[in-house]
Order: structure tokens, then C-alpha cells, then sequence
């Protein structure tokens, strides 16, 4: 290896010599160019640097293998800092540059080449100093880690010197206590401590001075706002390069949310024990690997189970009443199959342990699978329900009972309702006869009488003839009510229109003679008997023409929508609340009645005016009240003295 050698002949002075054997000596690495960039000398110390010995006056610029850019790219000979100096002829200090060995290692490098000038005042070469920064490079990037670490920290990280003064302050220090760093450095650690936990702070000390480590302990600390914080601390001794103790780490974690929500479940787990055992519902948890059972308190109590006796599942098993066993043994089984739900509910009598008392219990739980989807454990509830199945069964045979007495007063009511009908037929039919007689021998009556007869005796005769055409009345309209109760017929689609259209022929001669509007809207088809729905329209266009206002024309409106029931405003079921109806509504201009007469006038024979004033049976509107009922429909009716009446019909879409 060359170096910096004594010349032979005696061309230096002693001075001289001494100078270049300390260059060749020292420590850090030193070489030099001539002026044209090929190396002259270098020490001991660049050569270890280089990891090579270069050839004097043969390689050019520097002594390394290879040379890399701090970004790691490479780079030319031609553009090393040695180069930039002789080339440019000035010093070029600053620059960092990464040397390749040719073993393959790396080292960071700041070279320090200065040009050297002859007594002329030129160039003759360049001397440049190496200097091995790898290590400071490292330490570098560890600190910058470990700062990186500590900023980035959820956690508080507290720098304090052994007397408690705090001396590093993180980010996070700040967003948990609220003091900013400025505030705490330099200030002691006492300003968290809480009055009450002083006596903490000198026992830490003491033992981090010993050397030992306090980690994870939970103590209490005050924010800036005096906000008490529940706080987690490990705390470490910092030490110097000998291992003595120079300062303190701490790392502090706000544990306050934590305590909170262990408080909320153990108090969550206090009511839940308490409603359980209120309600005596037992719990169970039962290993299929291990095949352990066990039991609460409250479930040993439904089972009389002594204290001193451990239960497992033969024991259970043996419990189970023998007419029940097959099917609660079967159902464990099936639940604990791979690929089930593990989803277990049923409902088993037991045979309690000290007496054999028979109880009724619902049992229901949830199996919990491993990846290999094999049970691994299965936990639940007990709940005797002895009390709710007695009471159910009583509640059954009473229902039974009842419903079986119902069903004999429905068919009594109903032989009694058809021959109550059939009376009215039969009535109403032969009464249709002697009345047909009365006014025969009426009519004979009047014919035979002298033209000069009393005035007395006429006037008897025609009110005789009055009151037998009235009861004819009377019976054509009950006669018409009672056939509403016998048809036969099955119900067909009915087109509602085609029936209004029907009626208005009918009732043509009266239209005209009152010079009535009638407008009717589009109705929609219905399944029903087609005359009965007639006569509905017959019977409320007939009253919106007979209950006219005297010298007004009356105008009646027809019209129809789709409604769900609730929002027809009747008084529908629960199970029609969804369903969808036709609302059919019948307005008139007409004289209208008084609001607490809606629910009169629809029983049979109910007159709200005299029969001078307005012809008719009464029967009318109790016949579009039957034939709605029929068709399992809702009729109600709104009036206002002077002001008109509304009817409103509601007929399901499919009856």
C-alpha cells in the first residue's frame, strides 16, 4: 500500500518529513491529485475508507470503488467533488456523497477538497479530506424515527429530568392535558398531579433512580380546564452512554373512556343479573368438546337441584320428562350439526329433581362454531312456564266451550231470523189479498152510493180507500225488504253505471217533471247480486227526488274513488285496513235532515216527516242499508238541515 513515504534523496526539510509522516498517520482519510486529476498520494486511513489501494498516478479524481449520489443514483468520476475543484479551481465543501467498496459496502462520505496553487499562483493539485459521517447518518435517521414516533403518538410522551422538571413535550401531551409544549417545558409535573395523588410523584422518582421501570399504572390527572382523567403510565429510565440514570420517560394513555364503558358494562351486567333473577329466567352453558355443563343459580332453582350437586348433561338429560325426551334430545342434536343455524327454541316438561313434579320449561340458546364448524360451545336460557301453559290450556277449553255454545245460538238465532223472514214473505204475501178486497168492496162502495149522499159518509169511504192504498204500500215494501234475505243467486260482476243508467230510465217522468240535474261519474264494477244494487240506486236517487226543495230543481251528484279502508272513514275492521274499496258517494241539494237523525233513518219504518208531506213506506233506506250489508259493504249518511244530505257507500272490490 503507498501512502505519504520520505523521498530518498534528502529533498525535504526535517519540517517537511515530520508534516507528511503526521498526514500518512492520521485517522481520517487524506489524499491528493496532481493537477490533472490523477491520484499522488493518499494515507492508511483513506485506503480502509475506500476498502481498496489505489494505483498512484494512474486512476483518476478519488480512490473509490464506486460513487453514488445521496438519492442512491450514480455518479461519474468526472463529477465528484475532487473533480469539481481542480476543474473549477475553488474549494468545495458541503456536498454529501455514498461510496461503494468493492466487498459491497456502504459509507456515507463528506468530502472536503481544496485546490493547491504553485508560487506562480497555479493549480498544481488538490488535497481532499474524507470524512466517515455513516455513523452520525444512522444515529441521524434513528432520531428522526424516534421523533417521528413520538409526534405521530396517540399516547402522551412526557421527557422530565430526575427532580420532576418536564423537558420534552409531544402533540399528543397537548391534546390530552391541553397545555401546549411552551407551557410545560421547563415547568415541574406536579401542575398534573391532582392535590390528592402529591405523594405518587416522589415514590416514581425514587424508583426510577434505582434503576427500575413502572409500567401500565393507573393513576389520576388534572387537564389545563381541571378536568380529572383517568391515565394509564409507563414510566422508564432514560440513562447516558455509562448507564447512568440522567432522566425519565413517560408515556401516558388517556384511559378515561375505557373506565367509563367498563363501568357502563359492569353496571349493565348488575341489571342484567338483576331482571334475571326478577323475572327467574336461568342461564346455562354447556361444552360439547368438554361435555361440561353449567348452570345459574335461578336455573338449579327451577330444577330443585341441591347446591352441593354439580350438574352435566346425563344429569339433564335424565330430567327430561320420558314423553319429551326423544324430541329435546333430538332437537340438541340437530342444532350442533355443522352447517345448522345453531339456533335452538323449544318448549319441554321436566321432572324436577327432589320431588319429580312435572314443569313446563322453555329452553332456548345459541350454538357458537369454530372455523372447523364444529361446536364449541352452546349457551342459553331456562324459563319455567308451567303457570302460561295451565293458563293457556284452561283458556283453550274455555274457548272451546264457548265457541261451541256460539255456534248453537248462531244456529238458533238463524232458524229464528229465516222464520222471522219467511213470516214477513208470508205476511206480506197474504196480506196482499184481503187488502186487494177492501179496495174492491171500496170502489163497490163508492159506486152504488146515491149521488146525494152525505158528505160524511163520502169522506169515510175515501179515507178507507187512502189507508188501503198506504198499507199496499207498506207491503209492497216489506215484501221487497224480506226478498233481500232469500236470494239465491250467486254473485256476479256488476256494472255499476249500467244500473244508475236503469234507474234514471225508470225514474225518467219524475226527472222531468222537477226539471232535476243528475250527474254521475265513473262507477266501478263490483261483484253482487245486480237487482239488489239496483234497488240501492233506485231508493237514494228516488229520496234525493222526493226530499227537494219546493221551486228548486234538485241536483244530484254520483260519483266514485278507490280508497284503502282506513282511509274510508268507516268504521272498518282491523283486517280491512289494507284492504282497497270503492266509495261511492250520492250528494243532493235537497232539504236535508238534522245531524243526529244519520244513524234513524236507516231503521225500518223511521219517518223523519209527516206522510202529507212526503209520500213513501219508511222502507227505502233501510233497503240500501240491507242491500250494502249484503255485499259486505258500510253506508253512513251526513246532513244539514236545509243544506242537502251526502250518502256514502263503501263496497269492497271483490265481495
Amino acid at each position: 500500500m503507498s501512502g505519504f513515504a520520505l523521498p530518498e534523496a534528502p529533498a525535504f526539510s526535517e519540517a517537511e518529513n515530520r508534516y507528511m509522516q503526521i498526514m500518512a498517520n492520521l485517522p481520517i482519510a487524506i489524499y491528493t491529485c496532481d493537477e490533472y486529476g490523477y491520484i499522488t498520494e493518499y494515507n492508511h486511513a483513506a485506503a480502509e475508507l475506500w476498502g481498496r489501494s489505489p494505483e498512484i498516478g494512474k486512476e483518476l479524481w478519488c480512490g473509490s470503488w464506486k460513487i453514488y449520489r445521496t438519492d442512491g443514483s450514480p455518479m461519474d468520476l468526472d463529477s465528484c467533488p475532487m473533480a469539481i475543484t481542480l476543474k473549477e479551481g475553488r474549494p468545495f465543501y458541503g456536498a454529501e456523497i455514498i461510496i461503494e467498496r468493492p466487498d459491497g459496502s456502504r459509507r456515507w462520505i463528506q468530502p472536503h477538497p481544496t485546490p493547491l496553487f504553485n508560487q506562480a499562483g497555479g493549480i498544481c493539485g488538490a488535497v481532499n479530506m474524507l470524512q466517515d459521517i455513516t455513523e452520525r447518518k444512522k444515529f441521524e435517521e434513528k432520531t428522526a424515527h424516534m421523533a417521528a414516533i413520538v409526534a405521530s403518538s396517540d399516547d402522551a410522551i412526557i421527557g422530565k429530568s430526575l427532580d420532576g422538571i418536564v423537558t420534552s413535550w409531544n402533540d399528543s401531551a397537548q391534546r390530552i392535558f391541553g397545555y401546549t409544549a411552551a407551557e410545560m417545558i421547563g415547568q415541574p409535573i406536579m401542575r398534573l398531579i391532582p392535590p390528592d395523588r402529591r405523594q405518587e410523584e416522589p415514590v416514581i422518582l425514587h424508583k426510577l433512580k434505582n434503576g427500575e421501570r413502572v409500567d401500565h399504572f393507573e393513576t389520576k390527572r388534572l387537564t389545563k380546564d381541571n378536568q380529572l382523567l383517568d391515565i394509564s403510565l409507563t414510566i422508564s429510565p432514560i440513562r447516558d452512554v455509562h448507564g447512568k440514570v440522567i432522566g425519565v420517560s413517560k408515556v401516558a394513555r388517556n384511559i378515561t373512556a375505557q373506565k367509563v364503558a367498563a363501568a357502563r358494562i359492569k353496571e349493565n351486567e348488575e341489571r342484567f343479573r338483576m331482571a334475571v333473577s326478577a323475572t327467574q329466567l336461568g342461564t346455562w352453558e354447556y361444552s360439547p368438546v368438554t361435555n361440561h355443563l353449567s348452570w345459574s343459580e335461578e336455573c338449579r332453582n327451577i330444577y330443585h337441584l341441591p347446591a352441593d350437586l354439580d350438574p352435566n348433561f346425563d344429569l339433564f338429560a335424565r330430567l327430561i320428562h320420558p314423553e319429551d325426551a326423544e324430541y329435546a334430545l333430538r332437537a340438541i342434536a340437530d342444532v350442533q350439526k355443522p352447517g345448522a343455524k345453531g339456533d335452538y327454541d323449544i318448549r319441554f316438561r321436566i321432572l324436577r329433581y327432589d320431588d319429580n313434579s312435572v314443569r313446563w320449561i322453555r329452553s332456548q340458546g345459541k350454538v357458537y362454531f369454530d372455523i372447523r364448524q364444529q361446536p364449541e360451545k352452546f349457551i342459553g336460557t331456562v324459563l319455567d312456564i308451567t303457570d302460561e301453559v295451565l293458563a293457556k290450556a284452561e283458556l283453550e277449553w274455555k274457548v272451546g266451550e264457548r265457541t261451541k255454545d256460539l255456534k248453537e245460538a248462531n244456529l238458533q238465532l238463524a232458524a229464528s231470523n229465516s222464520e222471522l223472514e219467511q213470516f214477513a214473505f208470508v205476511a206480506s204475501h197474504d196480506l196482499q189479498e184481503p187488502l186487494r178486497k177492501i179496495q174492491a168492496f171500496g170502489d163497490m162502495l163508492k159506486a152504488k152510493m146515491p149521488a146525494d149522499s152525505a158528505d160524511e159518509l163520502t169522506d169515510l169511504v175515501g179515507r178507507m180507500q187512502s189507508a188501503s192504498a198506504r198499507m199496499k204500500i207498506l207491503i209492497d215494501s216489506l215484501l221487497s225488504f224480506s226478498r233481500l234475505s232469500f236470494t239465491q243467486d250467486q254473485h256476479q260482476l256488476v256494472n255499476l253505471s249500467a244500473q244508475v243508467e236503469a234507474v234514471l230510465l225508470d225514474l225518467e217522468t219524475s226527472i222531468n217533471e222537477k226539471h232535476a240535474v243528475i250527474h254521475c261519474g265513473k262507477l266501478f264494477p263490483v261483484k253482487g247480486e245486480p237487482m239488489h244494487l239496483r234497488q240501492l240506486f233506485q231508493n237514494l236517487i228516488g229520496n234525493a227526488l222526493k226530499f227537494a226543495k219546493d221551486g228548486q230543481p234538485p241536483v244530484i251528484n254520483i260519483s266514485a274513488r278507490i280508497v284503502r279502508g282506513e282511509e274510508s272513514g268507516m268504521p272498518i275492521t282491523p283486517e280491512e285496513q289494507d284492504q282497497f274499496f270503492q266509495l261511492i258517494q250520492v250528494r243532493d241539494n235537497g232539504i236535508g235532515f238534522e245531524a243526529e237523525y244519520s244513524h234513524k233513518i236507516f231503521q225500518l219504518f223511521q219517518r223523519l216527516h209527516g206522510k202529507t208531506d212526503y209520500p213513501g213506506s219508511g222502507v227505502g233506506l233501510s233497503i240500501v242499508q240491507k242491500v250494502v250489508n249484503i255485499h259486505n259493504g258500510y253506508v253512513k249518511a251526513d246532513g244539514c238541515l236545509g243544506e242537502g244530505a251526502n250518502f256514502q257507500i263503501l263496497l269492497p272490490l271483490e265481495s
